[in-house]
């Protein structure tokens, strides 16, 4: 999935921003200093009295094969539910609407019904159904330790309070949490939480080398910095970094692209890592040839321009530099070796590729409207740092190449 704009949780500003206001209220300091807020995405003021329960029981249906007919302890008293979820069972805490309560998943009210004949007194819920995420293979089990008849309005944290806010084209730095959190709190609103970049050192030398094609050093790709991190696994995400992704809208993949994609939302520095195994030598950036073909991530052949800016190894193009990379060095669950890259392109050339080509991705968003190049170096050091610490593995020494001053 591309998410083209600015979106972000509560909880996510309040990693770096410490503030005693309500999301209303920071959406209006927001609006005041330039970036409008479209709206702001509250779940728990849609959720209204439904509340935690508990199975008792659960059995078969008379009539239907694939239905259960569940007691559920709720705030009210004994309930008789009709569930057809799979994953139903005794002992579980599950979300329960009553008669009358409003499921802004289904825009309904329940009404209590007959199902197959016998009476159902209330639903419990799925995700989907209280517009949490897209998942409704099964009702929703809450902690064991979750107390019956809590409101699961309660239970939802600030990471469900999403924020949707439009960026003019002169405020790239509002691309990323960080810098929205820098702008509030310059405007008053609570106190920046500044984070310390972390100084990764190397611990062996690389074998890989970047070159940056004259025609591009002094322009389009003036800076570029790789790190290559042997031995890493390419493992699942931990569920906070699973959970800041979820809720903006995007699908987690595996630890080494989830970190990537959160860099570019958390402080607007779109990277990239490459399966070192699949690269055939070192990087050369150059202007790609007419008629040169590319295939990328999204599974699409592209016939190239003249002059489009592009990442090449010894014997192909492997990525559209600062726009998309290229499926021969996509990283995998089977990933060992990776280099992580961290440049800075030309908003111009960017934009004209793009549109040329027709691939709109989350790095073309950042890169035509302005990322900040002093941040690459520290942007590198960053990701470098969350690889180290979800993946393992050990890091080189930083591969830098950098424009010759004329």
């Amino acid at each position: 999935m591309i998410f083209l704009g600015s979106s972000f949780s509560f909880s996510w500003l309040k990693d770096y921003l410490e503030t005693s206001l309500s999301a209303d209220e920071v959406g209006k300091v927001l609006t005041d200093t330039g970036l409008e807020v479209e709206s702001i995405i509250d779940p728990k003021k849609r959720l209204g009295q439904l509340s935690v329960g508990e199975i008792l029981s659960v059995g078969k249906h008379p009539n239907a094969d694939k239905l259960k007919v569940c007691e559920v302890k709720s705030s009210s008293g004994i309930l008789t539910i009709i569930c057809g979820a799979p994953n139903v069972k005794s002992g579980m805490k599950v979300v329960v609407a009553r008669p009358g309560d409003f499921i802004p998943g289904l825009d309904i009210h329940l009404k209590a019904s007959k199902i197959r004949d016998v009476e159902s007194e209330g639903m419990m819920c799925s995700e989907r159904e209280l517009e949490i995420s897209d998942e409704h293979d099964g009702i929703i089990e809450l902690p064991a330790k979750t107390e019956v008849g809590t409101l699961f309005s309660e239970l939802l944290g600030d990471e469900k309070i999403v924020f949707e806010i439009a960026i003019t084209p002169n405020r790239p730095d509002a691309l990323g949490i960080y810098g929205i959190a820098r702008d509030l709190s310059a405007s008053g609103v609570g106190k920046l939480r500044i984070s310390e970049i972390p100084n990764v050192e190397g611990v062996f030398k690389p074998h890989l080398n970047i070159n940056l094609d004259q025609a591009v050093s002094s322009k389009e790709c003036p800076f570029f910095v790789g790190r290559y991190l042997r031995s890493v696994q390419n493992r699942e995400s931990p569920q906070w970094l699973k959970n800041r992704l979820i809720s903006i809208g995007l699908n987690p993949i595996s630890a080494l692209v989830d970190i990537t994609n959160y860099l570019t939302f958390d402080r607007a520095r779109p990277l990239h890592v490459f399966d070192a195994d699949k690269l055939s030598g070192g990087f050369t950036v150059r202007r790609s040839v007419e008629g040169e073909k590319f295939h990328a991530l999204d599974d699409k052949i592209y016939e190239l321009n003249e002059g489009m800016i592009v990442i090449t190894d010894e014997k192909e193009i492997v990525s559209l530099g600062g726009i998309i990379g290229g499926m021969k060095s996509a990283v995998s669950d089977e990933t060992k070796n990776v280099l992580l890259e961290a440049a800075y392109f030309d908003p111009i050339s960017i934009a004209a590729t793009g549109r040329k080509l027709q691939i709109n991705s989350d790095a073309r968003y950042r890169f035509e409207r302005g990322v900040d190049p002093s941040f690459t170096l520290p942007g590198s050091h960053i990701a470098t740092n969350i690889i180290l610490d979800l993946c393992g593995g050990q890091v080189s020494d930083t591969i830098i190449a950098v424009s010759e001053p004329s």
